[in-house]
């Protein structure tokens, strides 16, 4: 009962569970939209700060650029215009003017007489381009360190090239400039050029800085749009990025800005612990009060019940409950209970007066009976004495014997029809002096009153054939009654009466009275199968036919 009882707390707390769990689903879609919302946003504000970068830094090459001195490649003012230059813009350490060869005309640092940068990439893309060039990552020739080139044409008024005029961004201070700009607990921006090399980190930008991107993320790098996703970083961490490719502004960059997925669900998951704490302790408390209610309400009253039930089954039949409808439904089920036992116990009585009055005129039938066969005995002694044998006579009385002691189990109390064990035994008392010799086997088997009848006459006539002519009618001789029963409805009995070590006995040569009465007793309702063998050893019948069983006796 209680294990039901926490079945039906537990299917009243489903729906909550799933409204919970729909709530908690909604919610986490919601937020990550957010996150990934959040995190392209990240991602552009770090590229429109790069984009900035690149624009001061093509402004200061456009102003150098108008230098006369450096315009016109004069060697002496152009190495103390660039040096002035280089040591005002704390973002940069050299910048120098290339001639069309790729050769140093001049720079910051006094680079040595012949230099060249011809196999620089930022140099060949200048020579092309109109704007500004993004290098690559590059340990620069001049500072020996790594710097991000940026370089522009330095153009003659018609348009052509009159030399290319490049300073590289230091990295160093391009990571003070991620560390400046601030991140939220466990997010991280990177900068790395169109090669997937990182330029700049935050955070452990001494780690990555120099390092390529890994190759399953190169394909972000190399992306036609700028997007988000969800990535383990290198550092362990699980983040949404925002990214923009290399053809994104600002061209040939690749910029990426990341937000802890853990630190941008923290507050969900607090919700959902919360919520989930909620949830338990109001399962708890269904549970209990399931508990409380089943025990006090439910469990305790059916326990009562159950209690006089057993009481009244053990010998008690004064056990009630004493309860009362109005008091509950399980109440209404005890009083219906105690209406039932008040009921039976009415019945009982009636059925016990019947029964008493039953087995006195079953007593009186059963005197009557016998007195009626006492009469018949003599008047056949009366009427047949003088004039037939006296075995003929001895026979008939007998038989008459059997009948009434057959009827003595039939009109017994204690059997109503007749166990065919005992018809069996009284058929065979008047020959005691033979039971040493007479051996049963069988189960127990109820007979109807037409069965037990004819069963009787059948044994009464076999008995007196073998003492006769049969197994008793010497000293050796022994008989073996055996039946069974099947498992087919109705019950069928198969009896079998079996002769050993007496006289060998043949069919007779007429069929005589006894022979007709075993063939006959039964009635064809019985539906009896009767088969006589006359073998060396002795007479062996085999019978079958209905138990045709009776009801048994109202107990008192």
């Amino acid at each position: 009962m209680k294990k039901r009882l926490f079945f039906v707390a537990t299917a009243a707390l489903l729906p909550g569970l799933a409204m919970l769990a729909f709530n908690e689903l909604t919610y986490r879609a919601e937020r990550e939209q957010e996150v990934h919302r959040q995190a392209r946003q990240a991602g552009q504000q770090a590229a429109s700060e790069m984009e900035r970068i690149i624009e001061g830094m093509d402004g200061l090459l456009t102003a150098v650029a108008a230098i006369p001195a450096v315009y016109n490649q004069d060697v002496a003012g152009c190495r103390e215009a660039l040096g002035a230059v280089a040591g005002s813009v704390n973002s940069i350490r050299t910048i120098f003017l290339l001639d069309t060869e790729g050769r140093i005309i001049c720079d910051s640092s006094r680079a040595p007489e012949g230099l060249s940068m011809q196999d620089r990439s930022y140099f060949r893309d200048a020579l092309t381009a109109r704007g500004p060039t993004i290098g690559e990552y590059t340990d620069s020739r001049l500072s020996n360190s790594p710097v991000l080139p940026i370089s522009k044409a330095v153009r003659n008024p018609d348009g052509s090239v009159k030399g290319v005029l490049a300073t590289g961004v230091r990295l160093g201070w391009l990571g003070d400039r991620l560390r400046e700009r601030g991140l939220p607990p466990g997010g991280a921006v990177t900068i790395a050029d169109r090669n997937g090399v990182i330029l700049a980190r935050h955070p452990q930008g001494e780690r990555f800085v120099g390092t390529r991107i890994p190759e399953p993320f190169l394909q972000l790098v190399k992306g036609s749009t700028p997007g988000t996703v969800e990535v383990l970083s290198q550092d362990g961490e699980t983040r949404i990025i925002g990214y923009l490719p290399v053809d994104a502004a600002p061209r040939g960059l690749y910029v990426s800005a990341g937000l802890s997925k853990a630190e941008a669900f923290k507050s969900v998951n607090r919700a959902s612990l919360v919520g989930l704490a909620l949830v338990s302790l109001g399962a708890l408390a269904a549970f209990a009060a399931a508990w409380f209610v089943g025990n006090a309400f439910i469990r305790r009253p059916l326990s009562r019940i159950i209690t006089v039930l057993e009481r009244w089954r053990s010998g008690a039949p004064r056990a009630r409950t004493g309860m009362k409808a109005t008091q509950g439904e399980v109440e209404s089920v005890g009083q219906t209970v105690d209406d039932l036992l008040d009921e039976l116990e009415r019945r009982q009585a009636e059925a016990t007066a019947a029964q008493r009055q039953s087995e006195l005129l079953m007593r009186e039938l059963s005197h009557r009976v016998k007195n009626t066969l006492t009469i018949v005995q003599a008047i056949a002694r009366q009427t047949f004495g003088p004039h037939v044998d006296k075995n003929l006579s001895r026979t008939f009385t007998d038989r008459v014997v059997a009948l009434a002691g057959t009827y003595d189990i039939l009109l017994s109390s204690e059997h109503a029809g007749g166990d065919i064990e005992a018809v069996i035994a009284t058929t065979l008392r008047p020959h005691q002096n033979l039971a040493a010799r007479i051996s049963l086997r069988g189960p127990r088997v109820a007979l109807g009153s037409q069965a037990a009848l004819a069963l009787s006459m059948v044994i009464h006539e076999l008995a007196t054939n073998a003492i006769k002519y049969g197994a008793l009618h010497d000293d050796d001789g022994t008989v073996t009654i055996s039946w069974s029963v099947g498992d087919d409805e109705p019950q069928r009995v198969d009896l079998v009466w079996e002769e050993r070590d007496g006289p060998a006995v043949t069919p007779p040569a007429s069929e005589g009275f006894g022979s007709k009465l075993v063939r006959r007793a039964f009635p064809p309702q019985l539906e009896p199968a009767i088969e006589l063998d006359y073998g060396a050893t002795g007479l062996i019948c085999r019978l079958a036919f209905a138990a045709e069983p009776v009801p048994a006796p109202i107990a008192a």
